[in-house]
């Protein structure tokens, strides 16, 4: 064999090797993509899903969570199409969903499966001090500042809670839609008689509005609350403790409802990923009270709270393994 067939054939070998290293290596470094669907700019819930991300790509480098802007109706209509794995969205949304109604009336789907329960998501609605305005029915023909068209604490706030009380948003005065910060400033200008949103304790917007007037936030009865729980059995009483809004002029304590916020994840999303995911935000959940105060001292078992909502089953067995779940 000549000399430059001996070359010829040894630099083909090398080649050869060099291929298959390079494939090795491009196979070790594949991850696995996981569309998170989060919220719109301006609320928690992106921050969280940034920090949720992070704390799960730091725990298992092999998954690959990227965050996208969603809200909750968007988040669970983009799980049912199939164009995202994970998302946050409320325990109202999820009910809805699961039987078509509401906002789902003909969408049924059972692809958005529970994950983890992260904090209370509490209804809380504020008119001025000053004013007769002392319950629901009140707010007839009063002009009102209203959350964005499509947006949960209208749908699943406002409207359910007109609902039950034999009302619906045609029976209010004036009516200007907008974001929380908007409806806050209405209040203040005095072209709103009241603001009403799902979101954190404290809420922001009634820190914002009580410093410019005493406020007073209208509470739901125990009658009421059947009523909302009957609509959707997504909803769950809350009270605002005695004193949390009392620089602002709320000195009582204020039952209230809530819809929690939840992580849900895609039936078609395999078990091993929300297995991971779910030993990963639960393991890690001490990173989230940075983000947001309502986090701190949350535990596993709270995390694992499902609200008789289905469970995905990656999440179902990290929980058990855990000894997070009763049954």
């Amino acid at each position: 064999m000549s000399a430059h067939i001996r070359v010829a054939r040894r630099a083909v070998r090398l080649a050869a090797a060099a291929t298959l290293a390079v494939a090795g290596a491009a196979h070790a470094q594949q991850k696995t993509d996981v569309i998170f669907s989060a919220g719109p700019t301006g609320g928690s819930w992106t921050p969280m899903a940034a920090a949720a991300s992070q704390v799960v790509n730091k725990r298992f480098p092999d998954l690959n969570v990227q965050v996208e802007p969603g809200a909750a109706l968007v988040n669970m209509e983009k799980i049912r199409n199939d164009k995202a794995d994970l998302g946050w969205s409320m325990t109202t949304v999820m009910s809805d969903a699961q039987k078509g109604e509401g906002q789902f009336a003909g969408k049924q789907t059972d692809k958005g499966l529970f994950v983890a329960n992260f904090y209370p998501n509490v209804w809380q609605l504020a008119v001025p001090a000053n004013s007769d305005i002392k319950s629901v029915k009140d707010l007839k023909g009063q002009p009102v500042a209203l959350p964005s068209r499509g947006n949960t604490s209208l749908a699943a706030g406002w409207e359910y809670l007109l609902k039950v009380n034999g009302m619906s948003l045609n029976d209010l005065g004036a009516k200007s839609y907008g974001p929380v910060s908007s409806n806050a400033e209405a209040v203040k200008n005095r072209q709103a008689m009241a603001v009403g949103w799902f979101t954190v304790v404290p809420a922001s917007f009634i820190m914002d509005l009580g410093s410019a007037m005493p406020v007073r936030v209208l509470g739901v009865t125990n009658e009421e609350m059947a009523a909302l729980q009957k609509l959707n059995p997504g909803f769950v009483p809350y009270t605002l403790k005695a004193g949390l809004y009392k620089d602002q002029g709320v000195t009582e304590a204020v039952q209230t409802f809530q819809s929690p916020t939840v992580l849900i994840a895609s039936s078609k999303t395999s078990a091993d990923v929300i297995y991971k995911i779910t030993k990963a935000i639960v393991e890690g959940r001490d990173e989230f009270g940075n983000v947001t105060s309502v986090m701190k001292g949350v535990t596993g078992a709270d995390m694992a709270t499902n609200f008789g909502m289905p469970l995905h089953p990656g999440a179902e067995k990290y929980y058990r393994e855990a000894g997070l779940l009763k049954k």
